[in-house]
């Protein structure tokens, strides 16, 4: 797990109706590793906390596999505009067994764009719990079109 500030040190990102995607409104991020999308990064990494804005009770798979989804392509930060991209190939594996969490629990999610050439990029990303349990693995296949 990276060494990373504490979610409440780091500023959350806003959701702004007609500019963000809608489905993130019922999220908080707050990025702490590399830059956002569409800044010309330079570096290969991005992510930061994550948790649901509103969900109470105990987190399932399937809401797991939305907050590791609700993440843009590890290749969006390298640009310097915005661009459509998709999911070519996705796989998610969850570490077993699954550590207890609450639906508002902070969870860091680490992406690194492993190779991207040609509008198609090749990821990896995990994904924590606060005290450091590994949750998740992730590897995708993303195409950029533009």
């Amino acid at each position: 797990m990276p060494l990373v500030e504490a979610p409440e040190q780091i500023a959350s990102i806003p959701y702004r109706e007609g500019e963000s995607r809608q489905f993130t409104q019922f999220f908080e991020y707050r990025y702490c590793i590399g830059s956002l999308p569409f800044t010309g990064a330079t570096t290969r990494d991005m992510g930061g906390w994550i948790r649901f804005r509103d969900d109470t009770g105990l987190i399932t798979p399937l809401q797991l596999l939305g907050l590791i989804d609700a993440w843009p392509p590890a290749t969006l930060p390298l640009l310097n505009e915005r661009a459509p991209s998709s999911s070519l190939t996705w796989f998610v594996e969850f570490v077993q067994p699954l550590p207890v969490i609450e639906a508002n629990d902070w969870l860091l999610y680490q992406a690194t764009l492993d190779h991207a050439r040609d509008g198609y990029g090749q990821t990896q990303a995990r994904l924590w719990t606060r005290t450091g349990e590994l949750v998740a693995l992730s590897r995708q296949t993303v195409a950029v079109f533009g």
